[in-house]
């Protein structure tokens, strides 16, 4: 069948019109075509959680360097002897960073990761549906006069939370927490970066244990405006490759895994030990310096372990 030219223009304006159009005048016509949904999801890619608001970033499947090599762990050290001077010795050793090593080549699937980490608003909301437990400590991180419940403070991090606590907001929200893997690559990408901005230490781009910090040793030559948490995504340079913001600083973060050594073998999507005594928090706090603060530090803690510079966030599956 042949069709006139007029006809196919006619055609072709229906089946546009058929996505969306809309007319501005007399012979103006504007044309909205929207995405298909069923477009697979790529990086820089947003979408927003219905349970909580929660923003979340896509993390695209591939391989990173996990752990740190003799010359990150050196650098690390260096880092320590800054900040500890003349009690270097009892703090800054080798041991001390043992457990990040040895570094390894993981291959991880596509994930979501929330953006920022979990605020006291989104937690008191599963906590009102009657799913998740108070904090430990409803009144203050450190300094705060107050804090969860309180509105003035509801886009600050949550804390006092266990690992267990953390899984079942996780849960509740329909996503659960990322492994340890899933986190260090959301923090440091493909090129396995010490910090989500890169290899070197900016004390401008988080919330550390700077000059308003008076918890133990500090850095006096940076002021961050925060004596303990901040609310969170105040230090947008701080971003990490994804979008992920404050993977540094302001609260550690739990994550599913059991604590546990490193294997030098190559891994695919690791879940860690199958059993364990403690369980990992990464990304240091306000109250940690520049050398706890790089995304392969690692730790173990009792699940039921719960602090004033402890938080949270989640992940989905794509």
């Amino acid at each position: 069948m042949q069709y006139s030219n007029l006809t196919i223009v006619i055609l072709l304006f229906l089946a546009l019109c058929a996505q969306g159009c809309t007319t501005t005048g007399d012979h103006e016509i504007t044309v909205e075509i929207q995405p298909s949904p069923t477009a697979s999801p790529s990086l820089g890619d947003v979408r927003v959680r219905t349970s909580d608001g929660m923003r979340m970033v896509y993390v695209p499947e591939g391989e990173f360097k996990m752990g740190s090599n003799y010359e990150e762990t050196a650098y690390a050290r260096k880092l320590c002897r800054e900040y500890y001077g003349k009690d270097w010795p009892a703090v800054c050793t080798a041991a001390n960073f043992g457990d990040e090593s040895p570094a390894h080549i993981v291959t991880l699937s596509s994930y979501w990761i929330d953006q920022t980490e979990v605020t006291n608003g989104q937690y008191q909301k599963c906590e009102q549906a009657s799913v998740c437990k108070l904090p430990k400590d409803t009144s203050s991180p450190y300094y705060h006069p107050a804090n969860y419940g309180d509105p003035e403070y509801a886009d600050y991090p949550v804390t006092w939370v266990t690992r267990d606590q953390a899984g079942d907001y996780c849960n509740w929200a329909g996503g659960r927490l990322p492994t340890e893997a899933e986190w260090e690559y959301a923090a440091r990408g493909p090129e396995s970066w010490l910090f989500p901005w890169g290899n070197s230490f900016d004390g401008t781009r988080l919330n550390y244990c700077d000059a308003n910090c008076d918890g133990g040793p500090n850095d006096p030559t940076v002021d961050d405006g925060y004596a303990d948490t901040a609310p969170v995504g105040s230090f947008p340079s701080g971003t990490s490759w994804v979008g992920a913001l404050d993977m540094a600083g302001n609260v550690r973060e739990w994550v599913a895994d059991w604590y546990g050594p490193y294997t030098a073998d190559p891994q695919v999507d690791p879940t860690g030990p199958a059993s364990g005594k403690a369980t990992v928090p990464h990304g240091g706090s306000w109250l940690d310096l520049p050398f706890l603060i790089r995304s392969a530090n690692r730790g173990g803690d009792p699940p039921d372990y719960s602090r004033h510079n402890v938080g949270f966030r989640c992940v989905k599956d794509e």
